[in-house]
């Protein structure tokens, strides 16, 4: 991916105390990628943060190897490694794995169920702190055989996914999402299933799945949540992410009834207003406004490692729609004020169309090159009013054979019925 010279609106230190914990030291890394302007400063707080929040001395010393680097390249002075606190971390790193065994084995011995799941929390722990995932999700995976409430089953499951998107392992989270969800007895059900939508749309962007997924997900999630999980996912990213979803995938009545009318996301859009201007600009269609906006803000959301992948798509998409809507009302459409709109030239207008009228007939209409108009074609309202009718009669029938089956199994006595 091409490296962004100057986002227009990220001030690294407000977006960066969004974030807790490991996301926040990745991010900054992230950042320190893939722009030159804040390269230096993302290296050095995460260097900070790694020393401060973590014992993940490969990390940390990777980290101070490219903050040189990228000090090298500009002239400027080295920064000395603090050399004794790898040292001292390294050691105590150690000590504390030997001890937790030591202490694991008296439990199993004394058959303490519950001291043998905590002491195989704090292992798990212990190796996240220090960046080894992979041992630290099969700590926390012995866990389960130990857990006696589901309370305990709920820590589990968070556990190993707060690990396994810090190790990239977006099929482990889907996994015990999915697990976190089959558990009863949820206190906080609300606050937990929310969690867990968050998680979904992780996966879901990682995935490349589609990006209504995402949307739905996003919408579910209530203001409650607010950065209460913003180890893994913050409320701006909930803005951010459901709202570009949601104006790539919604149509008008999906954009009113799962955006516009949801006081919890509209919460959450007052995190974002540009968000929240651009939905409004295309629900109300002004089009130019929403895109030009959109764009304005393409610098900032290729610097978020989980929308990066996925800004020229949305962005295309996004595009789309709103040419798409700017049609529909209209017979004849003139191009070079429908060009003007979109801020584009005639031909290079001419061109989006065509895509949009051959591929999958988004639009249906054809272009008068000439006259530099596009002409609707005239659906045939006797044919789609006879195919909604053949549509209805084919629901009814299918309807009347269930309710028929129905009554055949309770005359038989063949219905199970509740108590």
């Amino acid at each position: 991916m091409a490296r962004v010279n100057a986002p227009s609106h990220l001030d690294f230190q407000s977006y960066i105390n969004n974030y807790a914990g490991r996301t926040a030291i990745d991010r900054a890394i992230y950042i320190s990628e893939h722009c030159d302007s804040l390269e230096v400063e993302s290296l050095q707080w995460a260097a900070n943060a790694i020393k401060n929040n973590t014992r993940d001395t490969n990390k940390y010393s990777t980290c101070m190897t490219q903050l040189n680097e990228a000090c090298k390249k500009r002239g400027l002075g080295a920064i000395e490694v603090d050399q004794a606190w790898l040292a001292t971390t390294q050691r105590e790193n150690e000590a504390i794995l030997e001890s937790l065994d030591v202490e694991l084995k008296g439990y199993k011995n004394n058959m303490i169920k519950e001291k043998i799941r905590d002491c195989m929390t704090r292992q798990g722990d212990c190796y996240y702190q220090a960046g080894d995932f992979t041992n630290a999700i099969k700590c926390y995976i012995r866990t389960r055989d130990h857990s006696t409430t589901s309370a305990h089953t709920l820590d589990t499951c968070f556990n190993v996914i707060k690990a396994s998107v810090s190790q990239g392992n977006f099929t482990h989270v889907s996994s015990y999402a999915n697990r976190a969800e089959a558990v009863s007895a949820i206190q906080k059900k609300e606050l937990v299933q929310s969690k867990l939508e968050a998680c979904r749309a992780l996966v879901s962007l990682y995935h490349k799945e589609k990006y209504s997924s995402v949307a739905d997900a996003l919408t579910k999630v209530t203001f409650e949540l607010g950065n209460s999980f913003n180890d893994i996912i913050s409320a701006n990213d909930i803005a951010v992410y459901g709202g570009l979803c949601a104006l790539a995938s919604y149509d008008r009545q999906e954009l009113k009834a799962k955006v516009l009318s949801n006081s919890s996301f509209k919460s959450y859009l007052e995190l974002e207003p540009q968000i929240r201007e651009m939905i409004d600009a295309f629900y109300h269609a002004k089009y130019s406004v929403c895109l030009e906006l959109l764009e304005s803000y393409r610098n900032d959301y290729l610097l978020d490692m989980y929308l990066a992948p996925h800004v020229p798509a949305l962005f295309k998409l996004i595009r789309e729609k709103a040419l798409v809507q700017y049609c529909i009302p209209y017979g004849k459409v003139d191009l070079q004020r429908m060009a003007t709109a979109f801020q584009t030239s005639v031909p290079g207008l001419q061109k989006e169309l065509a895509n949009l009228i051959g591929e999958g007939d988004k639009i249906s209409a054809r272009i008068d090159s000439h006259q530099k108009i596009l002409i609707s074609k005239k659906r045939d309202q006797r044919q789609q009013a006879l195919k909604r009718s053949m549509k209805a009669g084919s629901d009814y029938e299918k309807a009347t054979k269930a309710l028929m089956l129905r009554m055949k199994l309770l005359k038989a006595d063949m219905i199970v019925k509740s108590n």
